[in-house]
């Protein structure tokens, strides 16, 4: 599962960056303001005013957009554990893709997906595991998922809950 969840408390992890952009540029517009010029160049707007005004309207636009982007990710996959058809996957293999969040690798798995229709669709499906639940994950391993009715290839895989042939 890949859903991004905000730790309650950790505002200040956002406040402090921006805090610092916002201070630095309220620094470049006031040394401005006194007189502070770029020697002329092709730039159409003087260099100092374009740097003061970039470190205060782009961090925190920036920021704005990271996390629609994730939310509207998190909203998709909250619909899909809600709304999605059940389905088991077989796992047959897995490997790394190299990259990691927050120290939760990425690993893309091979699976065999049984379908509520009785048929059976292989697919390559990649999201972030706990590292607790890495240890446990093993080809030949049975996984609960929840598929789109409209797009088989859109899938939640739960990996925390594993069923071990001799379970």
């Amino acid at each position: 599962m890949n859903a991004w969840r905000y730790i309650p408390g950790r505002w200040w992890i956002f406040a402090i960056p921006h805090a610092v952009f916002l201070v630095v540029g309220i620094v470049i517009l006031l040394a401005y303001a006194n007189g502070l010029r770029a020697p002329d160049t092709w730039f159409p707007v003087d260099e100092m005013l374009f740097l003061g005004i970039t470190f205060i309207v782009f961090p925190p636009l920036f920021s704005a957009v990271l996390l629609l982007k994730i939310r509207r990710g998190n909203i998709r996959e909250e619909t899909l554990l809600r709304n999605g058809v059940p389905a088991e996957a077989l796992l047959l293999s897995m490997a790394e893709t190299g990259t990691t969040v927050n120290n939760a690798p990425e690993i893309e798995m091979e699976l065999s997906l049984n379908l509520p229709d009785g048929s059976t669709r292989v697919t390559r499906h990649r999201c972030f595991v706990s590292l607790l639940d890495l240890a446990g994950l093993s080809p030949g391993d049975r996984l609960p998922a929840k598929i789109d009715p409209g797009d088989p290839d859109r899938l939640v895989v739960i990996t925390s809950k594993v069923v071990r042939e001799s379970d």
